[in-house]
Formats: structure tokens, sequence, C-alpha cells
């Protein structure tokens, strides 16, 4: 199943960029592997997935060390508590979701510890919603003090439109929020992680680097 699954996204990936003039490689798929057993991520990695995205620490932590082949990517995609860091940090190969100024401090100090340059996203909560994390749309406020961090490298934006709001003018909105702190900052940003299983067509249209899909790759959460 996961096969499958896997050959029809890439299909849809591949038309989804052909559509708006973009080369193959400038999207990478993330399975959204939170929950699922290594059996599954295995499964995938078989059938090429080489990149996977987790949400929880601790779940994270295990799965880093139970099964982590050369060649697999694995990316934090999830709410990360301060008091956490050191276990993401060198491990995760892109952390998407860099929520405050607090915590891009603490993964520098961490990645200054550790010897090591730390690849990040800025997470936008763009819907101003409650119940998630990141930064408002003013966030160029915070990025003279987030570019002054040296081992934080920051490639980009990620966010989560509302779930009950179509999905496409928050993908237009973070593009152009991205291009707009390339100007005002003289920097590139070339990474866009927004986008997964119900909408990810769009936000390749849009721009997307980084497409986050769970559901449509392992099924539904049991």
């Amino acid at each position: 199943m996961i096969s499958d699954n896997l050959i029809d996204i890439q299909r849809r990936i591949d038309s989804a960029l052909l559509e708006v003039g973009r080369k193959p490689e400038s999207c990478t798929l993330i399975g959204v592997s939170k929950t699922k057993p290594i059996s599954q991520i295995k499964e995938a990695y078989s059938s090429g997935l080489r990149d996977f995205g987790e949400n929880y620490v601790e779940e994270f932590f295990a799965k880093y060390y139970d099964y982590h082949p050369d060649d697999l990517h694995y990316h934090f995609i999830g709410r990360l508590p301060t008091k956490k860091v050191r276990k993401i940090v060198g491990k995760s190969s892109l952390i998407h979701s860099i929520s405050s100024l607090k915590l891009a401090k603490k993964v520098d100090f961490v990645s200054k510890d550790e010897n090591l340059i730390q690849k990040v996203l800025i997470q936008i909560n763009q819907g101003d919603e409650a119940s998630k994390s990141g930064f408002s749309l003013n966030v160029g406020d915070y990025f003279e003090d987030l570019l002054s961090l040296s081992n934080v490298k920051i490639l980009g934006l990620m966010s989560i439109p509302p779930y009950s709001e179509p999905a496409r003018p928050y993908f237009i909105s973070l593009r152009e929020l991205r291009d707009e702190l390339e100007k005002q900052f003289d920097i590139e940003l070339p990474y866009l992680s927004m986008g997964m299983s119900g909408d990810f067509e769009e936000a390749i249209q849009e721009g997307s680097t980084h497409i986050r899909v769970g559901t449509s790759i392992f099924g539904e959460r049991q």
C-alpha cells in the first residue's frame, strides 16, 4: 500500500511542478511518520522515500536511534519545548518549527555547545490561532535578532493554514512574506515548508519546496 501511495503522490507532485514550470527536484516530499511504527518507515524507505517528519520529541529521538540509514533524513516538524532542544539539535536535518526568539536562541546555544550549525525554518502563525505556535506576520521585527544567531542557519519559512479556510491564499501570503524578508534583509530564504495531504498540489503551485504528507502515504491514524 505504501509503495503504491508513494507512486501516486510522486506523480501528482511531478504534475503540479510541471504545471508551473518548476524542476522535478525543486520539491522535497516529507513523509509524516508520527505515531507510525518503524516497520512502516522501513517500508516507505524501501520504496524510495528518504525524508521523514516527526512531531513529538521523544518519538523522534527513539526513531532516530532505532532506524537511521545514512541517506535517511529526519525532520522535526512539531512543537519543540525549549527544555528538549538538546534531543533534536544535530539530529534533525531541518527543524521546521522555530516558533519564537526564545526557542531560536536555545537552539543556537545548544548548537554552539555541540559545535555545529543547525538548519531551521521559522514557523509563522498566519491565522493568529491560539492552538498553534509561531511568529506573527510581523516576524520582520525579530529578524535582525534571528539572523544574529551564529549557529542557526535560517533557510526559510513554515506554516500550517487554518483548517477551516481555503489554503491557497495562505500559501501565497507566506511566499510573499518570504520575498519581503529577502528584500528587506538582503538574504536568501530558499525554503517554503507548506502543504499537506489535502492541499500539497496547491502549495507546490505557489512555491512550496517541502511538503509534509502523512495520511496519503501511511493511511489514517488509528
